[in-house]
């Protein structure tokens, strides 16, 4: 169970349920984007630091600019984290006017 003083980062969770182990990849991500200092020694102190590089290289749902954080924090190339990675070129919609 998360300690009491996470809870208010989950607030659309019910927290006596959110599994820590089931969920880490959830809960890493939630945390690195919203916690605070507090926050984020917990993290460390409670996942393998794979884990956390994992979520920083593979999530989708971090902010660019929390994911420039981690990266930096990791020394990581950009392309390494697929958050920042630069999306698919839009295909034009009008291709066959020229």
């Amino acid at each position: 169970m998360l300690p009491g003083n996470l809870h208010k980062f989950f607030w659309e969770h019910p927290v006596d349920t959110l599994d820590e182990d089931r969920y880490k990849g959830f809960v890493i991500e939630r945390l690195l984007e919203h916690g605070d200092d507090e926050a984020v020694r917990w993290i460390f102190r409670r996942y393998e630091r794979a884990d956390i590089l994992e979520v920083v290289q593979s999530s989708r749902r971090l902010s660019r600019k929390t994911a420039n954080f981690w990266k930096n924090c990791f020394r990581l190339r950009e392309e390494d984290v697929l958050c920042l990675r630069e999306s698919s070129p839009q295909h034009s919609l009008h291709s066959w006017i020229d």
